[in-house]
C-alpha cells in the first residue's frame, strides 16, 4: 500500500483493511479457487492454463452531471479522452501533409519501461520500417524526425477547488475552458513547439490554457519527453483538465473533449 506524504511526514497506511484483504487473498488462492473460476469461464481444464493476466474494471457507465449538465463523470477518462481525440483527428483531417501516425502506448502508468511502452525502441523501429518501405533512405528518415513534431496527449490535473494551493496561482487549469498546454522541465514542450500549438489554436479558434506546475512540487510527467528524446523530434504536451485523475471515476468538463478533438484534427492537417 502506498504511503502519502503530508509536509514531509509519512502517513501510516490504514491497517484496518489488512484482515479483509487477507481474507480475500486466502479465499481466492485456496485449492486453486481463482484458477478454477477462470477455467470455468473459458470452458477449458484448469491444468491447461499455464499463465494469465487478470484486470479489474469499473463498470459504472459514463454520466453527464452538474447543475448545468456540463461535467462528465466516467471511469478511464485518462487516457481514453486522448485516444479518442487522436483517432478522431487522424481519420478526419483533410489533405494532410507528410506522414501522420497515432501511437497508443501500453504500460504508461507503470513506468513505460517495457517492450511496448513509451520508453522503448518500438516506435522508432516501426517508423523506420514504414519509412524504408516507402523508399526513404536512413538520412531521409532522420531528417523527417528532426523536421517533424510529436504531440503528447495526456490528462492534466485541473485546479481543485478544495486544494488551490497545489496550483501555481492563475496557472491552474480549469475544466470547460479548453485544452491544456503543459510547460515545465518534466514535459516535452519548449518555446518553439508551444508557439506552434498556440498559433494553431488561435487560427482555429480552439480554447487553450497554459499550465505551469509549482516550482517546489515535482508535478506529473508524460511519455512525451521519452518519445521525443528517442526520436530526436520536437514535441509538445497537451491534455484535458480533470479532477480525481487515476481514481475509479474521473471528472472532466464535457466541452473540453471537443476542443481536444479539434486541436488533434488541425495538428494532423498542418
Amino acid at each position: 500500500m502506498n504511503r502519502e506524504v503530508n509536509k514531509g511526514v509519512p502517513v501510516k497506511p490504514n491497517v484496518d483493511m489488512l484482515p479483509l484483504c487477507r481474507t480475500i487473498e486466502d479465499g481466492f488462492n485456496k485449492n486453486g479457487y481463482l484458477l478454477s473460476k477462470i477455467a470455468e469461464k473459458l470452458e477449458v481444464p484448469a491444468e491447461s492454463i499455464l499463465s494469465f493476466e487478470l484486470y479489474g474494471y469499473c463498470m459504472e457507465p459514463a454520466t453527464i452531471i452538474g447543475f448545468e449538465k456540463d461535467l462528465l463523470s466516467s471511469p478511464r477518462l485518462d487516457n481514453l479522452c486522448s485516444v479518442h481525440s487522436c483517432l478522431y483527428g487522424l481519420t478526419r483531417c483533410d489533405a494532410p501533409k507528410g506522414i501522420n501516425i497515432a501511437v497508443l502506448y501500453d504500460n504508461e502508468e507503470i513506468g513505460s519501461n517495457t517492450r511496448r511502452g513509451g520508453d522503448s525502441q518500438t516506435l522508432s523501429f516501426l517508423m523506420e520500417k514504414i519509412a524504408f518501405a516507402l523508399g526513404m533512405t536512413p538520412t531521409d528518415y532522420r531528417n523527417a524526425c528532426l523536421s517533424g513534431m510529436l504531440l503528447s496527449c495526456d490528462g492534466a490535473h485541473a485546479a481543485h477547488p478544495n486544494h488551490m494551493e497545489y496550483a501555481d496561482g492563475p496557472q491552474g487549469p480549469m475544466m470547460n475552458r479548453g485544452v491544456v498546454l503543459k510547460r515545465s522541465p518534466r514535459y516535452s514542450s519548449d518555446a518553439e513547439t508551444c508557439s506552434i500549438i498556440q498559433g494553431l489554436c488561435r487560427k482555429e479558434n480552439i480554447p487553450l490554457q497554459i499550465y505551469m506546475n509549482r516550482a517546489d512540487l515535482p508535478g506529473g510527467s508524460t511519455v512525451g519527453s521519452m518519445a521525443s528524446s528517442i526520436l530526436a523530434m520536437p514535441a509538445a504536451d497537451i491534455g484535458i483538465p480533470m479532477l480525481a485523475m487515476h481514481s475509479a471515476c474521473e471528472l472532466m468538463g464535457a466541452k473540453d473533449q471537443e476542443a481536444l478533438c479539434d486541436l488533434c484534427t488541425a495538428f494532423f492537417r498542418y
